[in-house]
């Protein structure tokens, strides 16, 4: 098996909402330039020092899960996996991550939990997006950071989970056309996952007061992607549907609903089909450029389980491709095509992945990426 091949092979595996297959997963990430940031409260030193080191350059991003935890129609971890760096695809890795089963070896609440730079991974943030009927579902796309343990039970930070729940609170996505409805209404206090006593609990404590009802300019439909938006980036981080504990403030007794939601109980991920986009670019990432063979992954669930990918300049489209995921289930399924950009000529593409319009309205589903190809 080739390297492409087995890259291929681990990314249907892994970057898709199924249930995971019992194996860990070794899935080779290439980094990305740092999506724009918008004011945050907290510096993020290791973002820049890392740009420098690794933004043009493959490694290798070994992230491991466990499934003997999962159950119920909508547990369908693992949102885990990597986007295609800028630069040429290449295969020859600089860096290597060691595999670390998070559920079999819980991490320890030490607080000195420094990230360690000799290698980089990927991690799932959710944003905001419109499914073709202008409704508000979840799109997925993959950041870059340093190999970090899963999650710091004292939500001390310096974990996957603390960086992805604040880059959907906080950072800009690297596809325009997503959003994040956060960056004006809440930061982040901490995120924590605590293992103790036989019990888990997944906790967001956000610092803002003034967010226990939806502003006015908000509909209720948003208002619940925005919270979903959260369940699904933290629970991708740590590789478990888990509900989501949320507090505001720091009152003992802080508001009892979050942007007009009630949580007064752990909020569970909602229902996948109503929830995320029915089809998402996995890879490449926003901005990448490609040359030659480009390989091109994602998931949806469409009727007879049907997309096509193609690229897109100047209302002319190249390079169509039938794609097959999957159909029915509570459930998106990972499908992967090969373009190969060498057929057309250099300049900046739109890579667009569409669902098959069963209802011949014309208004497919559909996820999009800007590309440059060389």
């Amino acid at each position: 098996m080739t390297d492409d091949d087995q890259l291929r092979r681990l990314l249907s595996d892994a970057v898709s909402d199924i249930e995971p297959q019992d194996r860990i997963a070794e899935i080779r990430a290439s980094v990305h330039p740092d999506p724009q940031v918008v004011p945050m409260a907290r510096p993020r030193p290791w973002l820049y020092a890392l740009g420098g080191a690794v933004a043009s350059a493959a490694v290798i991003g070994v992230i491991a899960y466990a499934t003997d935890a999962l159950s119920g129609t909508d547990d369908h971890a693992s949102d885990l996996g990597a986007g295609q760096g800028p630069g040429p695809r290449s295969s020859a890795p600089v860096a290597t991550a060691t595999a670390t089963d998070s559920e079999a070896t819980p991490s320890s609440p030490s607080t000195s939990s420094a990230p360690v730079t000799t290698g980089a991974q990927a991690f799932a943030v959710y944003y905001v997006g419109a499914d073709a009927a202008g409704k508000p579902v979840l799109y997925r796309e993959f950041h870059r950071g340093p190999r970090l343990q899963t999650a710091d039970p004292g939500g001390n930070g310096n974990d996957v989970l603390t960086e992805a729940v604040h880059d959907a609170l906080a950072t800009s996505p690297l596809d325009p056309d997503y959003r994040t409805p956060w960056a004006d209404l809440a930061t982040l206090d901490h995120a924590s996952y605590t293992t103790t006593g036989g019990g888990h609990t997944l906790q967001i404590a956000l610092r803002n007061t003034g967010i226990a009802q939806r502003p006015t300019s908000m509909t209720a439909a948003e208002a619940r992607a925005a919270v979903q938006q959260l369940v699904y980036t933290a629970q991708a981080a740590i590789g478990k549907r888990e509900p989501v504990v949320f507090t505001v403030g720091r009152r003992a007794h802080g508001p009892t609903t979050l942007l007009g939601v009630d949580i007064t109980q752990p909020l569970s991920n909602g229902p996948v089909m109503r929830t995320l986009s029915l089809v998402n670019i996995s890879s490449p990432n926003e901005g990448d450029t490609v040359s030659g063979p480009l390989t091109v992954t994602g998931v949806n669930n469409s009727f007879e389980g049907n997309s096509v990918i193609y690229l897109q300049r100047h209302g002319k489209r190249y390079l169509v491709t039938p794609a097959t995921g999957g159909q029915g289930g509570n459930k998106l399924y990972p499908w992967t095509v090969t373009l190969d950009t060498s057929g057309v000529a250099p300049g900046e593409y739109t890579l667009v992945a569409e669902n098959d319009d069963a209802s011949g309205q014309g208004h497919p589903d559909s996820d999009t990426r800007t590309i440059e190809v060389r």
